[in-house]
């Protein structure tokens, strides 16, 4: 019985892997990936270049992670884990910069449209290095330390999902695309394990509580 919820647990967990990979990947072909292929485009600034590149490999790395594990090979896994967490910290340095960056190119802004806007930005950032961190210092309690990094790869959708349904003229799906797809291990959970597990419940209910409150917020400033 145990052998067999690990084989459902590593079936999950690489499907999901390969969802956040392919919707990635077609969210920022445009802007990032193939920029300048589809339309013309300013160039990125090296800080954008950056966050850009070591948000990708953050991605392939959680990938290449979760089929070693569904693979068997954990000596691997746990060889690739300290390079995880140095892509992630660069990740958030960098992030850093983009929004410090992105904020004095806004000018001169009233204190509610600044706050609001470096929540919007800060915010999900904020929330990825927190479930990398939890994940990292889990990483020996396989339930929870699956669980904080697959909803650190979620942290990342709306920014791809976005530029994906924007041009097509569906914006009013980011919401709850995103919803699916940060309450997927709760859904998985209630099927699998007859209850959700506190750390699928109460990490989703977080990502769309800052996704709401960035909604209301930037709409309450006119942004």
């Amino acid at each position: 019985m145990r052998d067999h919820s690990l084989s459902q647990d590593r079936r999950f967990y690489s499907a999901m892997a390969a969802l956040v990979v392919v919707a990635i990947v077609a969210g920022f072909a445009p802007t990032f990936f193939a920029r300048g292929v589809f339309f013309e485009l300013p160039p990125l600034t090296p800080a954008v270049r950056l966050h850009g590149l070591l948000g990708t490999v953050w991605v392939a790395l959680f990938a290449v992670q979760t089929w070693l594990v569904a693979a068997g090979r954990r000596a691997w896994h746990r060889s690739l884990g300290p390079i995880g967490v140095i892509v992630a910290v660069g990740f958030v340095a960098s992030g850093v910069l983009v929004v410090r960056a992105l904020e004095q190119s806004h000018g001169s802004e009233a204190g509610a449209t600044l706050a609001a806007h470096l929540f919007t930005n800060g915010a999900p950032l904020a929330a990825f290095a927190v479930f990398v961190v939890a994940g990292v210092l889990q990483r020996h309690v396989a339930a929870r330390h699956n669980r904080f990094m697959l909803l650190a790869a979620v942290v990342l959708l709306p920014p791809a999902v976005g530029r994906l349904f924007g041009p097509l003229g569906v914006a009013y799906l980011n919401l709850p695309v995103y919803a699916c797809a940060a309450f997927a291990n709760v859904a998985y959970d209630l099927w699998s394990r007859r209850g959700p597990h506190p750390v699928s419940l109460c990490g989703a209910t977080a990502l769309i509580a800052i996704d709401v409150a960035t909604t209301w917020w930037l709409a309450q400033v006119g942004s």
